[in-house]
């Protein structure tokens, strides 16, 4: 029987140890509040495993992360949400956040989509045109952790409430931002570069470590993306990330959180990146002549030629997700 008074929603394609540490980790420290997950790409066995080993509730679904977020949240019944990746290992109970939303000192717990390549990161090679940042758009937190009350966020915006406006200023733009948008008091928590778990971040409140974040937990399923193998740095990049992974599934939970480095770049002019993203990545209909429609005409199936059914599927899926957040 569920005695908190939040759910934890996990979109997931592929990673099962990753996701074994992570369900465990919650239950360590929520016993028993809610497990929402959406599975994409089959497998009920391991999906029922999880759900009697961690009493999770589980839908096998077929969408993009973004769908699956959305229905996720739509079937949350609990006053707080926390989203929350299924590459996360939770260190700490969340009711001190908790406490804090429910006495207004601010409305949303995350992580600032300020976090910089590792040092020793050869990131002009694979992404030359974001100068160092992993993830880039101050103001803005990812879904990776994300905590804040559900039910007052619904009954004020609705479901659709969660998509927001593409802001010139950042080399990012995440399907939830609207979140970020309309609950404005942010608290943040910071992230760090370790020296042994390549691109993994620990993420801190101040002195004490919250979550662990092991990104790109679902390299596995790249091989599958057509067009995946022709990125730069494909494939050194997928070794470097299942040599990372291995190295943390190896030590867990006896973890080397040594050499810290700070990774949300805190000497940084941030007014200077921002204006530096804002020309290189326009937004409004500049934005979508210069970088969307390229990227939707080159595509991974068919280029120009599969365009018209890559359009017509993308339409479907708009219509279905417009109709979720409408009727909600």
């Amino acid at each position: 029987m569920n005695t908190e008074p939040i759910s934890f929603v996990s979109p997931y394609w592929s990673g099962a140890e990753m996701m074994s540490i992570h369900l465990a980790s919650i239950r360590q420290f929520h016993p028993t509040a809610p497990i929402l997950v959406s599975k994409r790409g089959g497998d009920p066995e391991e999906m029922e495993a999880y759900r009697a080993e961690f009493g999770i509730r589980y839908w096998l679904e077929e969408c993009t992360y973004r769908d699956a977020l959305l229905r996720l949240l739509d079937r949350c019944e609990t006053e707080y949400v926390c989203l929350t990746d299924h590459d996360t290992v939770l260190f700490c109970s969340l009711e001190p956040f908790l406490n804090d939303l429910g006495n207004g000192l601010y409305d949303l717990v995350g992580i600032e989509e300020r976090i910089r390549h590792r040092p020793d990161f050869d990131w002009r090679r694979v992404v030359p045109p974001i100068n160092g940042w992993w993830r880039f758009a101050p103001g803005y937190t990812d879904a990776t952790f994300l905590l804040f009350n559900w039910r007052e966020f619904k009954a004020k915006w609705g479901l659709r409430g969660v998509k927001g406006r593409r802001q010139p200023g950042g080399w990012n733009y995440e399907c939830h931002y609207g979140i970020c948008q309309k609950l404005k008091r942010h608290k943040y928590l910071l992230p760090y570069h370790t020296r042994k778990y390549g691109r993994g971040n620990l993420i801190k409140n101040d002195d004490r470590a919250v979550l662990w974040h092991q990104w790109c937990g679902n390299y596995r399923v790249w091989p599958r993306q057509p067009g995946a193998e022709n990125a730069p740095g494909f494939s050194e990049d997928w070794t470097l990330l299942q040599g990372a992974e291995l190295a943390f599934l190896t030590d867990y939970p006896d973890l080397d959180f040594s050499g810290l480095t700070p990774a949300w770049g805190p000497n940084d002019d941030i007014h200077t990146e921002q204006l530096a993203a804002a020309r290189e990545y326009p937004t409004g209909w500049r934005g979508f002549v210069t970088t969307d429609l390229p990227r939707i005409c080159r595509g991974p199936r068919g280029g120009l030629r599969g365009f018209p059914a890559r359009l017509l599927g993308r339409g479907l899926a708009t219509l279905d997700r417009w109709w979720l957040m409408l009727s909600k």
